[in-house]
């Protein structure tokens, strides 16, 4: 009889901590800090959340043009999704720039202005132009009065990231 009744205690208490500890913990979404693919239906969306829990959209993904080699938007919002987290924990996300890598054009980080492509962040379609497409590319920049400024070198642009993450300019 004792025996059933500290099993039952047990397992209430149990069963109460569970739920103390599921109620106290905050959200995915609330506790998601840095850049993650967020989907909506069938539109996924590369965001980044700051240390104050602010999210911006970044790259809305539209274009199914690589869904052939396996790479449909979504595969693509997670992929790009996670090397941009990993420049950013790295440091490594300076600059955003354009250039070419293994023949292709792409859209890759640079350590300084004027600075050569460094890690790819994502390949552009065999006829896009690099200038244009990082020009479109980043959506969280629409309508922002303080979004980073994209400076041109040679037609080559250069968006400077540091200060909106966070990042010391050295």
């Amino acid at each position: 009889m004792k025996l059933a009744s500290l099993t039952n205690v047990l397992v209430t208490g149990a069963i109460a901590l569970g739920a103390t500890a599921t109620i106290n913990q905050p959200s995915q979404a609330e506790s998601r800090q840095g850049f993650y693919c967020e989907t909506s239906g069938n539109k996924p969306v590369t965001v980044y959340t700051n240390f104050r829990g602010v999210s911006e959209p970044w790259i809305r993904w539209t274009s199914n043009y690589f869904r052939d080699a396996g790479y449909n938007k979504l595969t693509r919002c997670q992929d790009v999704s996670h090397r941009l987290e990993t420049y950013r924990r790295n440091r490594e996300l300076k600059f955003i720039t354009v250039g070419k890598m293994n023949g292709q054009n792409v859209v890759c980080t640079a350590n300084k202005f004027n600075g050569r492509c460094e890690n790819l962040i994502l390949t552009l379609k065999p006829s896009e132009d690099g200038v244009q497409a990082l020009t479109n590319l980043l959506a969280w920049r629409q309508g922002k009065t303080g979004a980073p400024p994209i400076s041109k070198n040679n037609r080559i642009p250069y968006v400077d990231l540091r200060e909106h993450l966070g990042i010391s300019k050295e």
